[in-house]
């Protein structure tokens, strides 16, 4: 079962005051561990938005994978990508969401097995405020531009773009906590742009201000993946498997990494996020 470290009992801890629900699924794990169907099922989330959003969106997930395993599930997550990274490495979970790249990585280098990505298409967009002075990428000299842990894969794009447009010597990047933390950051002129995924804003909380408009849009990439550790047995990794693969994404809100249908990614997918795995894995063995 999953180890929660300190800084994940505090994520927890604060998902478990939000409406209840973590506190529930704890409760209902007992009882039924204890009625003999199994240990509580750990899933580690990839940290892109702030816990009590992630626990939110992911709850339909949750209840599905609760109800189709007969198993208790709880949903943690990590304090960033990097920490996320590390402690995959070090084999410390038995399910994880990462990143595509990192995922690929982990697939590469760490053993471990994809189980299911969402079907969405993800787009990467660069947002900058509707009303502000930023109407192309030459605007952004000697302005700030928000992005994630720069380990996440929209970092990685948003930095690439930058490169590309010649104006990455005179941008600086922030990193943020979370794509909540952007907009607000945004909305309060502490930075002039963000760089987030389409299905990540199509995630946020309502009471996020959404002051912003679309400069650019980058690309497709795949959406975070699920990964089975190695030492995990093959018949729990494919019920497992099985069961992502039977979630019903709920219509009547939009496409996300958190309301798609899942599903395995295919190899020459995998293969076009080569590059930026390499780079994560030197940014990993950097330190």
């Amino acid at each position: 079962m999953t180890t929660v470290h300190t800084s994940r009992r505090h994520l927890l801890a604060r998902g478990l005051q939000l409406g209840g629900w973590g506190l529930a699924t704890l409760a209902t794990g007992r009882s039924r561990a204890q009625a003999g169907s199994g240990e509580p099922l750990a899933i580690v989330l990839s940290p892109f938005l702030s816990p009590a959003a992630l626990l939110t969106a992911y709850r339909r997930l949750r209840d599905h994978l609760n109800q189709a395993l007969q198993r208790p599930v709880v949903m943690l997550t990590a304090k960033d990508f990097r920490t996320l990274a590390e402690e995959t490495r070090r084999g410390e979970h038995h399910v994880v969401q990462l990143p595509a790249h990192l995922a690929r990585l982990a697939m590469l280098d760490w053993g471990w097995q994809m189980l299911a990505a969402p079907s969405v298409q993800i787009v990467v967009v660069v947002g900058v405020k509707r009303t502000g002075p930023v109407h192309s990428a030459n605007d952004l000299r000697g302005r700030s531009v928000g992005m994630l842990d720069a380990l996440s894969l929209t970092a990685t794009v948003g930095r690439r773009w930058l490169e590309l447009q010649g104006v990455a010597a005179d941008v600086k990047t922030v990193p943020m906590a979370s794509v909540n933390s952007a907009l607000f950051a945004l909305d309060r002129d502490e930075v002039a742009a963000f760089v987030a995924a389409d299905t990540q804003l199509a995630m946020l909380p309502a009471s996020t201000p959404r002051s912003d408009r679309v400069l650019t849009r980058i690309g497709d990439i795949p959406g975070p993946v699920f990964l089975a550790s190695p030492g995990m047995p093959g018949a729990e990794r494919e019920q497992l498997r099985a069961a992502m693969a039977a979630f019903t994404p709920d219509a009547s809100h939009p496409p996300s990494a958190a309301n798609a249908t899942l599903g395995p990614l295919a190899e020459s997918r995998l293969k076009l996020l080569d590059g930026y795995a390499a780079g994560a894995r030197q940014a990993l063995a950097a330190r």
